[in-house]
């Protein structure tokens, strides 16, 4: 199994990220999905899907305006939000391409954001704040 996950910095919508990530895939919006209860930070999971090659699933801090904590052993930064994209493909395109449009819904929301495919480098794909825009 790979894995490219996007750490988003700044506060997001769990629900709205997990939607969008869902159309990246071409699942469908309806319950086909799952919440697990980790305690402090909750997961959002796609299930399964007969031909989608990939499932995602969105971890994010239970208390509002928290950060999750990354995880500083593997070098995961931490964030509101954690995005990933988990399949037996190891097509780096194919998985740069599904960061690539997760990201840009981020973007367009000037959210920061950073994103790593398997265990390679962490890489920026942010927005910049609109008070350094302004600059």
């Amino acid at each position: 199994m790979v894995t490219t996950t996007i750490v988003v910095g700044d506060p997001v919508d769990a629900y709205e990220l997990f939607a969008h990530a869902r159309t990246v895939l071409g699942l469908p919006l309806d319950g086909r999905w799952h919440l697990v209860d980790h305690g402090q930070v909750h997961t959002l999971h796609s299930l399964p899907e007969p031909g989608v090659p990939a499932q995602v699933s969105v971890s994010f801090p239970v208390q509002i305006g928290t950060r999750h904590p990354g995880d500083p052993d593997t070098g995961m930064p931490g964030g509101y939000a954690l995005l990933a994209f988990t399949s037996e493909s190891l097509d780096r395109r194919w998985h740069r391409d599904l960061a690539g449009r997760a990201g840009a819904w981020l973007t367009g929301r000037r959210l920061c954001w950073t994103w790593q495919h398997a265990d390679g480098p962490w890489t920026v794909g942010y927005a910049l704040h609109p008070q350094v825009v302004a600059r």
